[in-house]
């Protein structure tokens, strides 16, 4: 259900990243030769990894903090059985209305902790730092210069 509440949003960024690409694009990926599994892969993925990044950033903290849904589903009780569908925000906010603030501190350092590494967790799979392969040709440059170099030097 909360997938729900986000999915329009979602959908306007994606489609505004993917339309943000320049036609002209697609036209030579087209005259290239490129079929539609090629041109997505390599064109419009990477043209849109930013938004991409940002919308999936979005959408772990906004499932990580969600509290309304289950709240009014369960009536604040976590559901049964065990407290199945209690989440992290529920239980934060039962130690706060039984003013347990040690417990509730700590639960909020921990949501914190988690959502900051599943976040530099997808920025760094979202991120491509080398996009054009400079980075790697100089390296692999390089390192063929210095074999070179030890081999003349014998």
């Amino acid at each position: 259900m909360n997938f729900l509440m986000w999915f329009g949003n979602t959908t306007i960024m994606l489609m505004a990243a993917v339309m943000g690409i320049s036609t002209e694009v697609f036209e030579a990926a087209d005259l290239d030769g490129c079929n539609a599994l090629q041109r997505f892969f390599y064109i419009t993925l990477p043209s849109i990894r930013p938004i991409l990044a940002y919308t999936l950033i979005t959408s772990i903290i906004g499932g990580l903090q969600m509290f309304d849904v289950p709240q009014i589903l369960t009536n604040g009780t976590g559901g049964n059985p065990d407290r199945s569908s209690m989440t992290l925000i529920m239980f934060l906010n039962n130690h706060l209305k039984s003013k347990n603030y040690g417990m509730a501190g700590t639960l909020s350092v921990y949501l914190f902790i988690v959502s900051a590494i599943l976040c530099f967790i997808v920025y760094r799979m979202t991120n491509d730092s080398d996009p054009d392969g400079s980075k790697a040709a100089a390296k692999r440059a390089a390192k063929e210069a210095r074999r070179k170099k030890k081999e003349a030097a014998k």
